[in-house]
């Protein structure tokens, strides 16, 4: 007996050998794969029945028993419900078909050890046993194995009792231990075809990241620099930088083609990063990807153990990110207008001074009349002529001198191994340089200061003096500097508008003709010619469109004219010849009612001047023919003046200019 139930077991095994060399698994969720499963572990289940081994009783009849309980139970744990039923029918149906005194009780072992099996499917889902599987399910083939001996009670007494004794030793040792054996390899099987899946579909994941991110050059290699993994950017990157192929197991550096010195250097980067470390390179791109520089991260693999096993590699363009970065460091180092160095990089580089660069010679540049040009013509004009004097001191001085733009229009430039004198000769040169320039017509004038450092640490000292040297000689040249420069606006603007050069010499006229009817000084008169002649001076800063529109002017373009004053203004205050006309200027759109522009102020604390130029300016202008009005007669316009006498006019003036002009009519008409 004990020789036919090894036999039986034998089988038992072969079928598990079988089944371990398949790819199948147990928990298959679709139906039909679980309608084969179940028509599998039948064929097997009867096939063990079909070689069982016998228990004669004590009369002729035998009962014959097999392990069809150990394959039954073992599948109702793993495999689904309805694999399992199909198996527990068709192996009833074929004890049932066998017959004999033995069938009920061999039909209950099959029920209750496929049903017990079942059972223990659903409770190992909730209760998680922690126990091994060999020792989890040597406990369930013990108990399949007690309730199948139970089974045999279905026998008749007392067949029972004598084969429950004669059974009972080896269902209860070696049936829960072949068991125990079946279920382990059943599970291994469960396992190996996970960690298959598993394997495989971190290699897809794995793939699908490598290939995903743009732009991403990556690879791995193993210890001997061998690839482990790489992606497609990898593959191209090599074809087209080194003309070389990707194959696994290739070699890392053969793909580096005909280059000892990066395969050297290669070498060495990827023996550190063995011993642990984690670094990054930059490599600049020869071929593939002209001018773009690569940022490469190495880092070590390690296994489960820590032990470093490879190397993954991480390449990454990161040339925008350069261009950027160096954008910001030249914004922080260098003037947005001129491109010259600016304050803050002067302070370094003085902070980094040594003996080697003495003596060095210090230079403070500041452009004269810039304010007066802003003024006159707008800040892009004066940005203009920031820009003109940046190159020629570019050019003027040497390239191993720092040129730096340190304020609106100050430039300071430090000349390392250079004395006073080299430095005079310089600047003597530069100057010329600027006397022949113009720009838009005016001529552009810098003032110098000039001193010489001897020994570190004095550079403030030396700084200070420069500048106190350069605002000396600015006293002496920008005064008749900007006297010029208003001679140039005037005429500029006459260019612009040739109707006000004849506008502003009748009002010139009328104004010393009112001089001498108050009986004024020679110089006074003088003043009150000049003044008349550049009364209008501001218009310089207004769009030419404005001064030159044939019809009447909007509310916006009012608004426009109306700042001719304050800007002629400025003009005139930054020259000492002028500015005791600027005021004059300022106020002759006042009104002696207290309505005009742009300070609102009234009777006699307007300027005097101011009241004639108003009353001249007035005349002039009606008596002129304007594209978009008639003129006035000479009679109508002194009518004019009579009318607003008093609110527009100072009406002791008002009655003296049109006495003037009646006068003046009564002896031409003679």
């Amino acid at each position: 007996m004990i020789i036919e139930m090894l036999r039986n077991s034998v089988l038992l095994f072969a079928l598990i050998f079988i089944y371990g060399a398949m790819n199948f698994r147990p928990n298959e969720p679709k139906l039909l794969k679980n309608i084969i499963a179940g028509l599998l572990i039948a064929f097997f289940t009867i096939a063990i029945m079909m070689n069982p081994w016998f228990y004669d009783t004590l009369g002729e009849t035998k009962i014959f028993y097999d392990t069809r309980s150990v394959i039954l139970s073992v599948a109702g744990a793993f495999f689904s419900p309805i694999a399992t039923l199909i198996a527990i029918i068709a192996a009833s149906s074929y004890r049932i078909y066998v017959g004999g005194i033995g069938a009920i009780a061999g039909v209950l072992s099959i029920v209750t050890s496929g049903g017990i099996g079942i059972l223990w499917r659903y409770l190992r889902r909730n209760l998680r046993p922690k126990l091994p599987i060999y020792v989890e399910f040597f406990l369930i083939g013990l108990i399949v194995h007690i309730i199948v001996i139970l089974c045999q009670l279905a026998l008749p007494w007392p067949v029972s009792g004598q084969v429950i004794s004669s059974i009972a030793l080896p269902y209860l040792t070696l049936y829960p231990f072949v068991t125990a054996i079946m279920a382990v390899s059943i599970q291994n099987q469960i396992d190996r075809l996970d960690a298959s899946e598993k394997l495989r579909k971190s290699k897809v994941l794995l793939q699908a990241s490598l290939e995903s991110p743009q732009n991403l050059i990556m690879c791995s290699i193993d210890h001997n620099f061998n690839y482990l993994a790489f992606n497609q950017s990898h593959i191209d990157f090599l074809d087209k930088e080194f003309g070389t192929n990707v194959l696994e197991e290739k070699n890392f550096l053969i793909g580096l083609g005909n280059q000892p010195d990066l395969v050297d250097k290669m070498r060495g980067v990827f023996n550190d990063v063995l011993k642990g470390q984690s670094l990054h390179l930059e490599y600049r791109c020869r071929k593939c990807l002209t001018h773009k520089i690569l940022d490469v991260a190495l880092n070590p693999i390690r296994d489960d153990h820590h032990k470093i096993i490879g190397i993954s590699m991480f390449g990454q363009d990161i040339t925008e990110d350069r261009r950027r970065e160096e954008e910001i460091l030249h914004i922080s180092y260098h003037d947005f207008l001129t491109g010259l160095y600016n304050r803050r990089f002067l302070s370094e580089y003085i902070n980094q001074l040594n003996d080697t660069l003495l003596p060095m010679t210090f230079v403070i540049a500041d452009i004269n009349g810039l304010k007066l040009a802003n003024d006159a013509f707008g800040h892009y004009y004066g940005d203009d002529i920031i820009v003109n004097v940046a190159k020629t001191l570019s050019n003027g001085f040497r390239s191993q001198d720092v040129l730096c733009r340190s304020g609106g229009d100050e430039f300071i430039i430090a000349m390392p191994n250079t004395d006073r004198d080299q430095a005079l000769k310089l600047i003597e040169l530069i100057k010329n340089e600027f006397n022949s320039m113009s720009n838009g017509g005016l001529s552009v004038s810098v003032s110098f200061g000039v001193d010489t450092m001897n020994q570190l640490g004095n550079v403030v000292a030396s700084m200070k003096q420069a500048e106190i040297e350069m605002y000396r000689n600015k006293l002496f040249e920008s005064t008749s500097d900007r006297s010029e420069t208003i001679k140039a606006i005037l005429s500029t603007l006459y260019v612009k508008n040739p109707r006000e050069e004849s506008h502003s010499r009748r009002v010139s006229d009328l104004c010393a003709l009112m001089g001498e009817k108050l009986k004024m000084g020679v110089d006074a008169i003088k003043q009150l010619r000049v003044i008349g002649n550049l009364h209008d001076i501001g218009k310089i800063a207004i769009d030419e469109t404005i001064l030159n529109k044939p019809g009447k002017l909007s509310k916006e373009e009012w608004i426009q004219i109306k700042r001719h004053p304050e800007i002629g203004y400025r003009i005139l205050a930054a020259s000492t010849d002028y500015a005791e006309m600027a005021e004059d200027i300022l106020c002759h759109h006042e009104r002696w009612d207290g309505t005009g522009y742009p300070k609102e102020i009234k009777g006699e604390t307007i300027p005097l001047r101011a009241r004639i130029i108003a009353l001249a300016d007035a005349y002039d202008a009606m008596t002129e023919k304007r594209t978009y009005r008639p003129s006035l007669s000479k009679e109508e316009a002194i009518q004019e003046i009579e009318k607003y006498a008093g609110t527009q006019f100072d009406p002791t003036l008002s009655l003296l200019f049109i006495e003037m002009i009646k006068t003046e009519l009564h002896e031409l008409s003679r």
